[in-house]
């Protein structure tokens, strides 16, 4: 069986001072694919996001298996190194930081196989015909996604984690496979792939705006419940402050949870019987049920929803899932030492392919910590960085 240090044969470099791009690499180079950062002397902008404590984390999770070459953009030498990288690469994987744009015009002048993949900001590829802005911070705001959270009547709500990047960069590392494997059987070049930073959440959005384009507008932010506001789902606090969520989306379900919370004479109440008397009455129904879950605490709730077959669920946080038996059972986080004599939690490669098992041999490393073997590997010395005259 392969191990993921032989398994994924592809040689990747990645110049990016987004997430998205580097969360690709980070997802192959799970996999066994040799990753390098290409970053300035003073270190990609990735090792630079957030507050100190944030940075002292979140750059050995999303530079993990991977290398560093750091290289000055003003340097009349860079580019006939890039030159050089783009003819020994598979995949390049850019943004359009100041590197990340000199990586892609280095592709475009010298001949080579490698297969360039650029993400951008919203708008980036057409300012023209767009009207916000083009900071890639923005772009979760660009998917129609950000418009469907909070309460009705209040503001969106925007996550606490980087959802458009992710989702972006799954998209690319996924796209990237699919055309390495496309021109390799035709024995063709690969074709470049763009993707927006939009894209991924826009497709994922497909059935609100298929709704949208019967009703004529699109569906109002719902809080917690289920979409559109149809049958029971929603998050409630139990009495020991724990949240649970309910998701009845089925009839027979909904008929179970209103015999739970309120017997025979809830579940046939005319206001609650069918779909659209309990979308009629939702907030009274939210009411009976939260003050339900209000009066038990959470594991005689879950008690009771199991007996009853209720779809109801707790909700985790990150402080839970660390200390969750199911997560560590399941292997899905990792402890990887972080090089000071402590460990770094971080989630495993996933998804867990018995054929392709994925490893984090490493935290992500140190600015230029692999420059010079880098070098000596693409043959490169201070006399052959310069393009014959």
């Amino acid at each position: 069986m392969p191990n993921a240090d032989q398994a994924l044969n592809l040689r990747i470099f990645e110049a990016t001072d987004t997430p998205a791009p580097a969360f690709a690499a980070a997802l192959l180079g799970d996999f066994g694919a040799s990753v390098t950062v290409i970053e300035a002397p003073e270190g990609s902008g990735l090792r630079r996001l957030g507050a100190k404590l944030v940075q002292d984390v979140w750059w050995p999770i999303i530079g993990r298996n991977k290398r560093s070459l750091a290289l000055d953009a003003a340097d009349p030498h860079t580019a006939r190194v890039l030159e050089v990288i783009v003819q020994n690469a598979d995949l390049l994987l850019t943004d359009d930081s100041p590197l990340g744009l000199m990586l892609r015009k280095a592709a475009s002048r010298v001949d080579h196989q490698a297969l360039v993949v650029r993400l951008f900001s919203p708008g980036a590829d057409l300012p023209e015909a767009f009207a916000g802005s083009t900071d890639s911070r923005f772009a979760g705001l660009a998917t129609g996604v950000v418009a469907l959270t909070g309460h009705p009547h209040g503001p969106p709500v925007q996550g606490e984690f980087p959802l458009a990047d992710a989702t972006s960069g799954m998209m690319a590392a996924t796209a990237a496979l699919f055309e390495l494997r496309r021109a390799r059987l035709a024995g063709e070049r690969p074709v470049p792939i763009e993707i927006g930073l939009h894209e991924t959440l826009l497709r994922m959005n497909e059935w609100q705006l298929q709704v949208a384009s019967v009703q004529g507008y699109a569906e109002p932010r719902n809080g917690n419940r289920f979409p559109m506001n149809w049958n029971l789902g929603n998050i409630f606090s139990t009495r020991d402050e724990r949240l649970l969520t309910v998701s009845a989306a089925t009839p027979s379900v909904a008929d179970r949870m209103l015999n739970m919370v309120g017997g025979e004479a809830l579940r046939t109440d005319p206001r609650f019987n069918t779909p659209q008397a309990r979308r009629d009455n939702m907030d009274e129904l939210d009411s009976r049920i939260a003050q339900w879950m209000a009066a038990r605490d959470a594991d005689v709730a879950m008690r009771e929803v199991l007996e009853n077959d209720v779809v109801v669920g707790p909700l985790f946080d990150a402080a839970e899932l660390l200390c969750d038996e199911h997560i560590a059972a399941r292997g899905d986080i990792v402890r990887v030492a972080d090089g000071r004599g402590g460990e770094i939690p971080m989630p495993a490669p996933l998804p867990h392919l018995s054929t392709l098992p994925g490893r984090v041999r490493h935290i992500g490393p140190a600015v230029g910590a692999d420059t010079e073997a880098l070098m000596r590997e693409l043959g490169l010395t201070p006399d052959n960085t310069r393009r014959p005259t």
